[in-house]
Parts: C-alpha cells; sequence; structure tokens
C-alpha cells in the first residue's frame, strides 16, 4: 500500500505537470524537465483540488488518478497531431550539475526520513492536529468543515498541506507514515526546486549549485518537523522558478498563476511572507528592467486571484472575515504585527554558530563557514564594482545615506527592546533612545546597512548601465535585507512571526553564498594563474579552493543540521501526562501505551476516548472526530453507567475505549480512576491494556 501512494504521489504531479507544460517551452535538460514538471505538478494539484472543492466535487484519489492519465493522453495527442510520431524520443541530456543535487535530494531525504521514523510517535502539537485533518479530508474527500466541530488546519487554514496528503492517505491504511513519508519528501524536494529555480536566476549552474549546497546544508533551512510550511517552502521556489522562465516564453505566465495560486493558500505566515517576497521580486524587476512587466505581473495578479476565488473569498463568505483571521492566528493583531510562539531577540552567535541541539519546528543559524561567504560575497561586490563606484560616488553616498537614514529611522522607532511574552511587557513605539537602540540592535544595523550600501551601488550601476548582466543580485539583496529584519524582528513593533522566518532567510543567505563561493573560486583562479599558465591546474586550483569551502560548511553547517534532525529524542508534545522514576528520569506511560496500542492493535479500529482524537487519530486507528453526535458523547456521558457506555459504542461500532492520563485531567483522578474500576468490574469490558497513564478495554 505504501509502494502505491509513492507511485502515485509522483504519477499525480509529473502527469500534472507534463500537462501543463504544454502551455510553454521547457528546459532542454532531462533532469530539469522532468524534475520541475514534478514541482509544477505538485502546486497544479493543489489548485485542482481546490476547484473540486469549490465546486463539492469529492476530492478523491481517482479523480486525481483519471485526471493524469487524461492530462498524458491529451498531450500525447496534441503531439501526434504535430508530428505524427508519439513515440518518438525526445531530446536526452543531464546536466551535471543537475545530477549532482539529484544526489543532493536523495542525501536530504534519507537524513529526514532516518529522523522521523527513528521514534514511534508523531512529534510536538501540531503534527496530531494535522493528522486529524488528513483523515477528515481522506474520509470526507473534502477540505469545507461540514460541522460546527472545527480542525485547527482546515478550514479557514488554508487547507493545501492536509489536502495533498489526505489524497495519498486514500490509498494506504497508515495517517502516521503518510505524515511523516510524504513530510520528508517534500522538505528534500524543496532543495532540487530551489537550485533550478537559482539556476533560472543567475543564469549560472556553478553558482546555483552552490547555493543548493548551502541550503542542503543550513540548519535554518527547515526540519522534518510535520507542519504546513514544508509545503510552502517547495511551491515557493516552483512559483519563482516558473515566473523566472516569463523571460524564456511569455506563456509560462499561466503556469505561475497556477503554482501561485497554490502557494497563496498553504500557510498563513510563509503565504504572506511569499507575497511580500514577490512584491519586492516584482518591483526590483520592473526598476531594473526599466519597463512595465505585463507577464510577469499577470502572473502574480491572477495567481492570487485564483486563491481567492478557490479559497479566501469561501472561507469570507462562512465565517466573516473577523472569523476567517481568528482561525489564521490574526485575532487581535494585524498580520504585519504578529508575534510568533518561538520568538526571541537573536546575538550574533545565533547567526554564525550552528548547534547540534536546536529549535524542532524552525531551526536557527547559518553556520561559521556560510556566514563567512555571505559576508566575502558583499565585501567583493564593492570591490568587483569599485571603479563603477568612484565613476558615480556622489549618487552612490547621497543615495545610501538617504536610504540609510529612512532605514535607521523606521528601525529606532519601531524598536520596543523586549520581545513580547506572557510575563514580559514591551515598551511603547518610539521611547527607546536612538543610542541606546543602536548598541542593541548593532550587529543586525552593521549587516542591514552593508546589505543597503552594496544594493544602492549595484541598483544605480544597473539604472546607468542598461546592459548589466547581475540585475539578480538586486532582487537577492533586497531579499536579504527584508528576511534579515523578519528574523530579528521580536522586539520591534512590526513583525510577522519572527522565528518561522529562519527558513526564508535561508533562500538570500544561499544565493549569496554561492556568489561568494563563484568569486573566491575566480580570485583563486586569476592569483594561481600569474605563476602557472596551465589550464589543468588552474582548474584544480579552482576546484580545491570549492572542495576546501564544502568541507568547512560541512562541520560547521551540516554536521549540527544532520544531529538535529536525526536525534531520536524529539518530543510528543507537551499535552501527554510525564512522571518523573526513582533514576530521576522523566517518561510518559501515557504515551507508552499509544505506542502499544499502534504497533498492536488492527489499524484503523474504532477506538472511542474521552480526552483526545487527535492521538487515536495520528496512531493509525479511527475516531470520528468530526461526528457531532461522538463529539457530543465525549463531552457529556463520563459519568453515564458502564452498561450505558457499553450500549452506546455497541451502537456507533467501537471496538475499543481508552482512558489515559488526559482523560484524568480532564474529569479528575478519583473520577477517573472509579470509572475504570467501574468498566473492570463491569463484564462487558476486557481490559488488553494498562499502566499508570493509560487503560485499554476492548468492548466484549
Amino acid at each position: 500500500m505504501y509502494i502505491l501512494s509513492i507511485i502515485l504521489f509522483f504519477a499525480y504531479t509529473w502527469s500534472f505537470g507534463f500537462g501543463f507544460s504544454l502551455l510553454a517551452r521547457e528546459s532542454e535538460d532531462f533532469l530539469e524537465r522532468n524534475i520541475m514538471r514534478i514541482g509544477i505538478g505538485l502546486g497544479s494539484v493543489i489548485t485542482f483540488g481546490l476547484l473540486l472543492n469549490l465546486l463539492r466535487i469529492p476530492i478523491d484519489w481517482r479523480i486525481y488518478l483519471l485526471a493524469s492519465i487524461l492530462l498524458v493522453c491529451l498531450r500525447a495527442y496534441i503531439r501526434y497531431k504535430k508530428e505524427a510520431n508519439v513515440l518518438k524520443i525526445p531530446k536526452f541530456s543531464i546536466n551535471l550539475f543537475s545530477a549532482i543535487v539529484l544526489v543532493l535530494f536523495f542525501m536530504s531525504f534519507y537524513m529526514y526520513a532516518k529522523g522521523a521514523f527513528s521514534y514511534p510517535y508523531l512529534e510536538d502539537d501540531d503534527s496530531w492536529s494535522h493528522a486529524l485533518g488528513v483523515k477528515y479530508i481522506a474520509v470526507e474527500k473534502t477540505a469545507f468543515e461540514k460541522t460546527a466541530f472545527g480542525f485547527h488546519y482546515t478550514d479557514p487554514y488554508p487547507p493545501a498541506y492536509d489536502m495533498l496528503l489526505g489524497i495519498m492517505h486514500q490509498t494506504n491504511d497508515s495517517v502516521y507514515w503518510t505524515l511523516k513519508f510524504f513530510n520528508a519528501l517534500l522538505v528534500s524536494l524543496s532543495i532540487i526546486f530551489f537550485y533550478f529555480f537559482a539556476r533560472a536566476l543567475t543564469n549560472s549552474p556553478r553558482t546555483a549549485l552552490f547555493a543548493a549546497f548551502a541550503m542542503f546544508s543550513m540548519p535554518a533551512h527547515l526540519s522534518h518537523f510535520i507542519w504546513a510550511i514544508s509545503i510552502t517552502m517547495p511551491l515557493f521556489f516552483v512559483s519563482f522558478y516558473s515566473i523566472e522562465k516569463v523571460k524564456d516564453d511569455k506563456r509560462w505566465w499561466i503556469i505561475s498563476a497556477v503554482a501561485i495560486a497554490a502557494t497563496v493558500t498553504s500557510s498563513p505566515s510563509h503565504s504572506a511572507y511569499f507575497g511580500i517576497f514577490l512584491v519586492i521580486y516584482l518591483a526590483a524587476k520592473v526598476l531594473t528592467e526599466r519597463k512595465f512587466l505585463i507577464y510577469w505581473l499577470a502572473a502574480a495578479l491572477v495567481g492570487f486571484l485564483l486563491s481567492f476565488i478557490l479559497w479566501w473569498l469561501p472561507m469570507i463568505m462562512k465565517h466573516g472575515l473577523g472569523d476567517t483571521l481568528s482561525g489564521l492566528g490574526l485575532s487581535g493583531t494585524t498580520v504585519l504585527t504578529t508575534p510568533g510562539t518561538g520568538d526571541r531577540a537573536y546575538t550574533m552567535a545565533d547567526f554564525v554558530f550552528a548547534k547540534s541541539v536546536n529549535m524542532i519546528n524552525n531551526p536557527i543559524g547559518i553556520g561559521f563557514v556560510l556566514s563567512l561567504l555571505v559576508l566575502a560575497a558583499l565585501v567583493l561586490l564593492i570591490g568587483k564594482y569599485h571603479e563603477e563606484f568612484k565613476k558615480n560616488k556622489v549618487m552612490v553616498l547621497t543615495v545610501f545615506f538617504i536610504l540609510s537614514g529612512i532605514l535607521l529611522f523606521f528601525l529606532s522607532q519601531n524598536y520596543v527592546k523586549f520581545v513580547e511574552k506572557k510575563d514580559v511587557q514591551s515598551l511603547e513605539r518610539g521611547t527607546v533612545p536612538f543610542l541606546e537602540f543602536l548598541s542593541d540592535q548593532r550587529f543586525m544595523v552593521f549587516i542591514l546597512l552593508i546589505s543597503l550600501f552594496v544594493f544602492t551601488l549595484l541598483a544605480i550601476i544597473s539604472y546607468k548601465k542598461a546592459e548589466f548582466r547581475e540585475k539578480h543580485l538586486i532582487v537577492v539583496l533586497l531579499w536579504f535585507i527584508f528576511s534579515f529584519y523578519a528574523v530579528n524582528a521580536g522586539p520591534f513593533y512590526y513583525k510577522l512571526s519572527p522565528f518561522r522566518a529562519w527558513s526564508l532567510l535561508a533562500v538570500p543567505v544561499s544565493l549569496l553564498a554561492g556568489e561568494g563561493v563563484s568569486m573566491i573560486a575566480g580570485l583563486a583562479r586569476n592569483l594561481a594563474g600569474s605563476f602557472v599558465k596551465s589550464g589543468k591546474i588552474l582548474a584544480f586550483v579552482s576546484l580545491a579552493v570549492i572542495a576546501l569551502v564544502a568541507y568547512g560548511v560541512i562541520i560547521t553547517s551540516f554536521a549540527q543540521k544532520y544531529a538535529v534532525n536525526t536525534d531520536e529524542r524529539w518530543p510528543a508534545g507537551a499535552f501527554w501526562t510525564y512522571v518523573q522514576d526513582q533514576s530521576g528520569n522523566v517518561h510518559s506511560p501515557e504515551l507508552e501505551g499509544y505506542i502499544w496500542l499502534k504497533d498492536n492493535l488492527p489499524s484503523g479500529a474504532r477506538i472511542f476516548t474521552f480526552s483526545n482524537n487527535a492521538v487515536v487519530v495520528g496512531m493509525d486507528k479511527f475516531t470520528c472526530h468530526w461526528c457531532e453526535n461522538v463529539r457530543v458523547y465525549q463531552r457529556s456521558s463520563f459519568n453515564q453507567t458502564a452498561g450505558q457506555t457499553y450500549e452506546w459504542l455497541k451502537k456507533e461500532k467501537y471496538k475499543y475505549i481508552v482512558i489515559d492520563g488526559q482523560a484524568s485531567k480532564k474529569f479528575g483522578a478519583n473520577a477517573t480512576n472509579e470509572k475504570v474500576r467501574e468498566f473492570a468490574n463491569s463484564g462487558k469490558f476486557k481490559p488488553v491494556f494498562g499502566n499508570s497513564g493509560i487503560v485499554i478495554f476492548e468492548v466484549v
């Protein structure tokens, strides 16, 4: 069953990408062409699902399979009409750099999957809630909630993640495996999608390769944590890849619009961040190209319009604007003043020194060598265009001082000194003295100002010289300035879940690191060229420098990332009941009981609980979380007799009932213990497992 789901995932995504790619000219590189079909198909599968959902057509795997077959047949038919030879083998060429990145993908997937399956439970709190959403969509075949008993991650929450995994779960019997496997796969795919986007942006396979290696190695670029951001980031790169391809074929704007629609309905924080990144990208493109880019703008506008029609408008009509925003975690705040649960103030050490002990949802840190590469890229760009700076010194400095003044004014006026927590109150905006702000945030200010200077220099060169070939760096630098602020925005008034922005900062950091390696390797080659003329020796010097840098990245970034992502001690969530044994070790007998339940009771067994439905579903059993009669009975029946409970369970076809530590916290220890004794003595329930944290009864 698992193999079937894996095959179908690639069948759906590749077929949808194969069909939609008919609209525009594809790459000649075999790997790029087919891998990005998977990426384009990923966005198309989600947008198609939103359309089915809106039309009240079941989101069913058989419909996807039929659509996949029809798209392949349609493209074959069109090809037959054009060439009369459907079986003609297309050009087959593989770029070496693409093959290397494919290896990075497999290494990444091994790391994430190894870590995800190294413990027999879902981690933290988010994953259990996603298990409910995935099961609901898999069974009910809709992303709209049918009852008042809501899910945390569907309706009005953007449904892309749970919808995709719900489709995949329809062809296997394990929501536990579906979440772990496909989450690891999606995060790993983001690496290879990023490479092809970087190659399209920079027009340099070599720079894009090291940028992809930087992202592969960087702790800040995602973990195998199960949450919706895992699908936003691959869609992020697919969207920007597609919109970059518009320069090669204007018809790519249609594909871009479909990918953008999927991205904007994937996760609240990162969909919003994607919108900001897209606005920055389009503004920089318009300024550097000095013309109205109608196809680029059309892709963005149509993509946002599609997402609005397919999801956001129905949500506003159903819930109202206030409740929709509340469902996205924006109650009592605005999008750009939203704190995150893991926010804190960061120091230079948090960026420069990667750690083997890290946050599990969004790890922090870049690493020493990667940090040096970013700094080297900024400095070397100044050196590279030193002559241009001298020619335009007055203009560059004037613009830089104006922009830096605006930036410092904005930062100082919105600095509130403290990251707001339950026991910590931020200061009022504009009340912190400027010098105090400058002292507190000197590292951030230094990085922002040097980045702003390089941006100003390149922007003016681009304005003066239409043939300037590194216009993409203007986009990258603006992204870096924005995302570096976004990560550090905890003690500022304007913010959007700053701790979640690390994965976004990884994008421009990787691109700048790629530029840094390319320039350092070029410098080494030129330096060696002063002493030797042999092309082979010069190539060896260049490769040796790259290898040395790569080794430095591995030991200062990837080693720490690997340690975090393969750690077997990721927590199962804060809601479990925990005890401390005589040796001082903390463990959860309740969790241990649920692990026994997962391994020993039949998959899909109907199990009733008075407390937490998510752990039943997350351990591959079934309870109808969204059924009104079940939810009402959970709340009101604990004080019924064993006989009454037995009759209800028999009528609803439940085979087991669980009384656990969470029930004890909910109803009280004495009442819970009495309930266990009553069930055991009734003759209607057979204990099949029990410890100090849980008792599992079979309904006889």
